[in-house]
């Protein structure tokens, strides 16, 4: 039973999935914050190093700890909305809560509140594992990622000093925060460090375990009547060019997806792509017209709820579709593409595939949320998030995946566009997350998933499965 928990505590979404599950030395799943505290005391009198898990829903294996010997410390059974405050627009929770059970618990008070952070694994991603990769989703255009949805965040570290992280109350600035904690010599070097919340969101649990979160709760925006619309690109330019406008016009949509690409034939006949789906306030309906006639080789047509929504649950399910022969990998967890590159798209979906080419990975589907926000550094982003989905080769092996990853990213660097998730590990060691990270942990004590931040090409070669 033991070896089958260390297993599964082991498993994650990832192409990342050859993990010794004999190197998880223990596996912790606290209730409490005494039982945390437990866990982490148990790993640093043993000088083993902490990997933290979430709902293991990420793309990336940044929760696996590779297969070095460590303690695991899983937040699957820290679930509990510790506060709800409708007045002042905010709840408590622990960190292994998802969005889905957030919401249920809020709409049970008041159905027209919510908490904005969507992802698309939604019903199996943890708030603690969000916060750890910066999560968003399609509600990211107009709600932001998840630390712009984030007031204060209580964070346990290797030697068990609580640190509470809060934003100022009279502004919403991720990078000004009151911080406190009883170790007051520790409290007065992470002010000096200027900690913030930006450095907690994306930092993939080096830091330490995020024990509670307090995040915004808001009441659904009033649109005024929706309208819903497809629009059809008779090339990837125009298309790239149809976010772009939306982006310079600010224009808000309560939702946006697109459909890059599609090799499967009952989603190629059903939606002929590249396209977008688009819900937006009716009264911007005349805007939304104007910018799309005035892009060449773009069409627009406004459809009814029905349509609407049959199409947006083609686009929600095409990740579950596998081709008619063979199967499908997610090779790479996604590309932001941005600014004027979003004016070469044709350029970069090409270079994007003829990568894939040279390792005999077949492109099958390309969706994404469009136009979406991420954040490279403390810069908000505005572009397509575009996630992707292979066709796997007959003659697959480790080094196929390894070397088509290897050569994505360094694609991805020449193109100027951002991988996600942004760390890639060994290839962020030049980045400036990478240098503030390890500045950090060296405060916070560095046995936090060690892993990403020093792990070599070899050692995430010899995760893939």
């Amino acid at each position: 039973m033991e070896k089958l928990r260390r297993i599964i505590i082991g498993s994650n979404a990832s192409i990342f999935q050859k993990i010794d599950p004999d190197s998880n030395i223990k596996v912790f799943t606290p209730t409490n914050e005494l039982e945390i505290n437990e866990a982490i005391t148990f790993a640093r009198e043993n000088n083993l190093p902490i990997t933290t898990k979430g709902g293991g829903s990420g793309l990336s294996g940044a929760c696996t700890g590779a297969s070095r010997k460590k303690v695991v410390i899983s937040a699957m059974r820290l679930k509990k909305v510790l506060e709800l405050n409708f007045k002042d627009g905010y709840a408590v929770v622990e960190p292994g809560i998802t969005p889905d059970e957030l919401n249920e618990i809020i709409q049970q008070q008041k159905a027209n509140w919510k908490f904005f952070i969507a992802p698309s694994s939604r019903d199996i991603a943890t708030l603690g594992g969000i916060l750890s990769t910066d999560g968003g989703g399609n509600d990211a255009w107009l709600a932001g990622t998840m630390v712009d949805n984030v007031l204060a965040v209580e964070l346990i570290d290797y030697n068990n000093n609580k640190i509470i992280v809060e934003q100022l109350e009279d502004q919403k600035d991720k990078l000004k925060v009151k911080i406190t904690s009883e170790n007051k010599e520790l409290e007065k070097k992470l002010q000096e460090a200027n900690f913030s919340l930006m450095d907690i969101a994306g930092s993939q649990g080096v830091l330490g375990f995020i024990s509670k979160i307090k995040v915004e709760i808001k009441t659904l925006p009033d649109t005024g009547e929706l309208s819903y619309a497809f629009v059809h690109c008779d090339n990837l330019n125009a298309f790239g060019k149809v976010i772009y406008d939306l982006i310079e016009n600010d224009i808000p949509l309560t939702y946006g997806e697109s459909i890059v690409q599609a090799e499967h034939p009952d989603i190629a006949t059903k939606t002929n792509p590249p396209m977008f789906i688009f819900e937006y306030p009716r009264k911007y309906n005349d805007k939304m017209i104007e910018i799309i006639k005035n892009i060449p080789s773009t069409t627009f047509s406004k459809v009814d709820l029905e349509e609407f929504e049959k199409i947006k649950d083609i686009r929600i399910n095409m990740a579950k579709r596998n081709p008619p022969e063979g199967y499908q990998i997610a090779l790479f967890e996604g590309y932001g593409i941005y600014g004027e590159n979003l004016l070469r798209f044709e350029e970069m979906i090409k270079e994007i595939n003829e990568t894939l080419g040279k390792y005999r990975f077949l492109p099958f589907i390309k969706f994404g949320h469009a136009p979406s926000l991420w954040h490279v550094g403390n810069e908000k982003i505005k572009g397509l998030i575009m996630h992707s989905r292979e066709i796997r080769p007959t003659n697959f092996t480790r080094d196929l995946v390894f070397n088509g990853i290897v050569d994505l990213v360094e694609t991805c660097e020449r193109l100027g566009i951002t991988p996600k998730p942004e760390h890639k590990w060994p290839f962020s060691k030049t980045t400036v997350k990478h240098k503030r990270l390890t500045e950090l942990t060296k405060l916070l004590g560095t046995n936090f998933n060690p892993f990403l931040l020093d792990c070599t090409l070899e050692e995430l070669s010899e995760m893939v499965f």
